[in-house]
């Protein structure tokens, strides 16, 4: 492998590198933002709404439509981006509903907060993998030579 060759090998790993921690730093900053102004409040399941098949090909997916009312009165429906191949809720189930007072419409249901940091950890982990990869054989490019 040539010089120019590994150099753009390395460049390019560090560039996914770099992109999915900026990634990973980015969500994990507006999720904090978006939990430390939340206000939590009940909602009602008003449908499942269906969201297309897996990416297999088989067993459809879900998310639950939910209508729940802020702290000024106004009612607001929003339906959850995440989805299961099964329905989560039957329709007129009781939620718990995470809104910020200053965008109420982009409410989401509250309950396992590991799905709000989700992507967070994803592209954060994956960044870290590969800046550690990247790092070894750096570290294994500067000492070979030496041995």
């Amino acid at each position: 492998m040539t010089q120019t060759e590994l150099i753009l090998v390395f460049g390019v790993n560090g560039l996914i590198s770099f992109i999915m921690l900026t990634i990973g730093i980015i969500s994990y900053v507006r999720v904090k933002k978006f939990l430390a102004s939340a206000i939590e409040t009940r909602g009602t399941v008003v449908q499942s709404v269906f969201k297309g098949f897996g990416d297999d090909g088989s067993g459809s997916m879900y998310s639950p439509q939910i209508r729940f009312t802020d702290r000024m009165g106004k009612e607001y429906e929003f339906t959850e981006n995440w989805s299961s191949n099964r329905p989560d809720y039957k329709i007129g189930d009781e939620v718990i509903v995470l809104y910020d007072p200053a965008r109420p419409q982009k409410a989401r249901r509250g309950g396992k907060k590991w799905k709000f940091f989700f992507i967070a950890w994803l592209f954060g982990g994956l960044g870290i993998l590969f800046s550690g990869i990247l790092l070894f054989f750096v570290i294994i490019m500067l000492f070979v030579p030496l041995l």
